[in-house]
């Protein structure tokens, strides 16, 4: 089969036609095709689909000459063969965000019975949690939207775009479709799922998992581990010590407890540059009409998305993140007295506002060399915001005001989506002068190249500080293993990863390559469990 790129036209029923053209072949030639991937080409005078299409055609080897033509990849999901010794455990996955999604379910697919600790409720009674904090502004440290199953991912746009080229991509994006997602996140160039309908995915994949054999444990956290020589035996969670000798952790970006315990026995952590700043919150309609003018009336191209970057003079990047069109700005703190907002949408994305966060590069500059000093800086910044919003109201300041240093008196055009409330505040107060250099910069920078981003009556909310982790836990490159032997760190909060597709590749890349040659039982053996 061959994969032709760049087949552009108005609607499918033009793909056929187009491939024919493309390729240079009769109809009779052309045996089978289907869409790979869909993307929009809108940058000409007239809106064009993109796609690149599979086809099976007579006559291949001839064809691979031509322009935008290539064999198709083999993008199968191959797993490593079971290991040659059996566990004398059942594996356990610490946290079940996308990481841990996906390492429990490729255990529980491949026999293993997979133990899984999640120190967040279940789905269900976490809505309701995460509901009350939001319309109260009462917290629960234990389950909020860090915290719970489906992690931080659960409560986002559900994004599922991303830049790697790895084939498990399609793995994943399969078992979410086979979980309850739209088929058109298969061939989507920015696919997404929303809120709303993650929250059923991850339940229909838990309940996957159950029925092979895996155990859940919600409320649950992971209290200890006992390391003999270098090596994992046990780990102690609900009163009780159990025998372990193969650890997922995916734990997510906001489990510094849990992290600093697992330092104190020995393990490798290192601190690794973040990024902190602020949700930016415009109409969707002027998003739309910005980014793509003519077409802003498009139903097949809205609501409108952005990304923009920018370097400013002290060598700080600067960028937007986790844009969320027709989204809300939401409360996102999972730690009492400290302040966190953080952009979620759900699968309609028919909110009046767009949102993103515009994030700051940090780096070892700014927080010093001391371990952990990344974390202090954030938690110290989290505190501030907290201090300067006055409970968990977001601190707030139209962009325009921030530039000129004056606090706010009133919105325009933009009505905030936070829903415990606001204060207006200077948030040149809450950053340092570095933070503050680069954003300045980088939104005047922004105003000429997308006329209105600033002036349109933008506003600013604060602190945006959870968007990855300031720690890496070091594993070795090819094992994926710790410095203790049987430790498996994995996912965003380990620091190998970003986002919900990479996350939940990298609890997959975490099993095969060493816990299923080294660890993993046969089947035969593991029916035993």
């Amino acid at each position: 089969m061959i994969r032709l790129f760049q087949v552009k036209c108005a609607s499918e029923n033009e793909i056929e036609a187009q491939i024919l053209k493309k390729l240079r072949i009769r109809k009779e030639d052309l045996l089978q095709w289907h869409v790979h991937r869909k993307s929009v080409d809108a940058r000409h005078q007239k809106v064009l689909f993109s796609y690149v299409v599979d086809c099976k055609v007579k006559n291949e080897k001839k064809l691979l000459k031509l322009k935008d033509v290539s064999l198709t990849p083999d993008e199968t999901y191959h797993p490593v063969m079971s290991g040659e010794h059996a566990l004398s455990a059942r594996p356990i996955v610490v946290g079940f965000g996308p990481a841990g999604m996906f390492a429990a379910l490729i255990l529980a697919q491949y026999g293993y019975k997979p133990i899984v600790l999640e120190r967040g409720s279940n789905v269900d009674i976490r809505k309701q949690k995460v509901e009350t904090f939001w319309e109260n502004g009462v917290l629960d440290e234990e389950c909020n939207v860090q915290f719970g199953e489906g992690g931080a991912g659960a409560f986002s746009d559900g994004k599922l775009t991303t830049r790697s080229k790895d084939s498990l991509c399609r793995k994943v994006l399969e078992e979410l479709v086979s979980f309850g997602a739209k088929p058109d996140i298969l061939m989507d160039q920015h696919p997404h799922i929303g809120t709303d309908a993650f929250l059923s995915i991850i339940k229909n994949c838990r309940k996957e998992i159950e029925r092979l054999g895996g155990t859940f444990y919600f409320d649950t956290k992971l209290e200890d581990i006992k390391v003999e020589n270098g090596i994992l035996k046990q780990i102690y969670f609900n009163h009780q010590w159990m025998d372990c000798n193969a650890l997922i952790l995916a734990t997510g970006h906001s489990a510094s407890d849990t992290i600093l315990m697992l330092h104190k026995h020995g393990m490798h952590v290192e601190n690794k540059p973040f990024a902190v700043g602020v949700r930016i919150e415009h109409k969707q309609k002027y998003i739309n009409e910005a980014m793509l003018h003519e077409y802003s009336q498009d139903e097949r191209l809205i609501p409108a998305r952005y990304q923009l970057t920018y370097t400013a003079s002290n060598s700080k990047g600067v960028y937007t993140f986790c844009m969320c069109p027709g989204g809300y700005v939401i409360p996102s703190s999972c730690q009492k007295e400290q302040l966190v907002v953080n952009g979620m949408s759900y699968a309609s994305r028919s909110g009046e506002n767009a949102n993103s966060a515009l994030l700051v590069q940090i780096n070892d500059s700014d927080y010093g060399n001391e371990l952990f000093a990344g974390l202090k800086y954030q938690e110290e910044l989290e505190r501030k915001a907290f201090l300067m919003g006055q409970d968990y109201k977001a601190c707030v300041q139209l962009a325009k005001d921030y530039l000129a240093h004056r606090v706010s008196k009133q919105f325009e055009s933009v009505v905030p989506t936070y829903s415990i409330g606001t204060t207006f505040c200077d948030l040149n107060a809450l950053f340092g002068d570095e933070v503050n250099l680069a954003l300045h910069e980088a939104l005047k920078h922004f105003e000429k190249k997308v006329p209105g981003f600033v002036s349109s009556g933008a506003i600013l909310s604060a602190v945006e500080s959870r968007s990855s982790s300031s720690v890496r836990l070091v594993r070795d490159k090819e094992s994926y293993v710790s410095n203790i032997q049987g430790l498996y760190p994995s996912g965003e909060g380990s620091g190998y990863a970003g986002g919900i597709m990479t996350s939940a590749i990298d609890g997959i890349r975490t099993l095969p390559k060493e816990i299923s040659n080294e660890y993993f039982c046969t089947e035969l053996l593991c029916s035993e469990f």
